[in-house]
């Protein structure tokens, strides 16, 4: 017997399962152009033909893949497939998959244990009760946690060209964003690289690490405050949503990237 179904949906993600048994022979996994999935096999296993070959996955074996194209797939044992689906637009500085394109997650990525976890707290939940507040932020987190899966878990250990450095960085950034402790030194140590690497990396481009947590900090902020369906949050709690210790360090950094003050950001939009 085999069932595929959506578990939950949170604004642009969709937390699906496919469950199939060994003895059913192939099957293609669904085409849906413009969406990347993150695929965990919770149970039994699975072989999926590739370019590259044929790719053989046990229980706890993760991979992305684009749903531009159809993935021919055989299953092990009882297979158990949980996928976050995501918009390709929502991996924002990172080349997603191509069209039949599957890229195993290393098995030591210290995110995707915590992203699966939290993808199946979320489609145990009835979606329904969610307030919008709530279901925007299922939705970022998801798709931060699938960023941060990406860049972490199919990231090459050798150092590449400077242009490399700096797209990693800048995934790292905007999958990271909102932890105030997030610093130019511990993106370094994620990329595996120094820090003095990392900072020529964003010196070619006439920018700083530090300037590029604080301007990415500031954009999510700006989302927050021009949203009318986060009117109830304060500047404060916007602030520490956005990696800020409060209001007043949102505003210092506001004014750093000659934004206007939150307040007044708020002001122009009820206006």
């Amino acid at each position: 017997m085999t069932k595929a179904r959506t578990l939950a949906v949170f604004g642009s993600v969709r937390i699906r399962e496919f469950v199939k048994s060994r003895d059913e022979g192939k099957s293609r996994l669904e085409r849906v152009a413009g969406l990347i999935g993150l695929h965990s096999v919770r149970a039994g296993g699975m072989d999926i033909g590739s370019a590259a070959g044929t790719l053989r996955l046990r229980k706890n074996d993760a991979f992305l893949s684009s749903h531009d194209a159809p993935l021919l797939a055989s299953p092990r044992d009882d297979l158990r497939l949980l996928s976050i689906v995501i918009p390709a637009e929502a991996l924002t500085g990172y080349p997603a998959p191509g069209p039949g394109e599957v890229r195993p997650i290393a098995s030591a990525s210290a995110l995707l244990d915590p992203a699966v976890a939290f993808a199946e707290r979320a489609a145990a939940a009835d979606a329904e009760p969610v307030s919008g507040f709530g279901n925007y932020y299922f939705e970022r987190l998801l798709q931060e946690m699938v960023l941060g899966v990406a860049v972490e878990g199919t990231r090459s250990p050798r150092v590449g060209p400077a242009s490399d450095v700096y797209r990693d960085a800048m995934s790292t950034i905007l999958a990271q964003r909102s932890d105030p402790n997030l610093t130019p030194r511990g993106i370094a140590d994620q990329l595996k690289v120094s820090l003095r690497q990392l900072q020529r990396a964003f010196r070619s481009r006439e920018m700083t690490p530090e300037r590029a947590i604080r301007r990415s900090r500031v954009e999510h902020a700006l989302d927050l405050l021009t949203d009318r369906t986060y009117d109830g949050l304060s500047i404060a709690e916007i602030g520490q949503y956005s990696g800020f210790s409060g209001g007043s360090s949102l505003a210092r950094a506001m004014a750093q990237e000659g934004r206007p003050s939150p307040s007044a950001v708020r002001r122009s939009i009820a206006a």
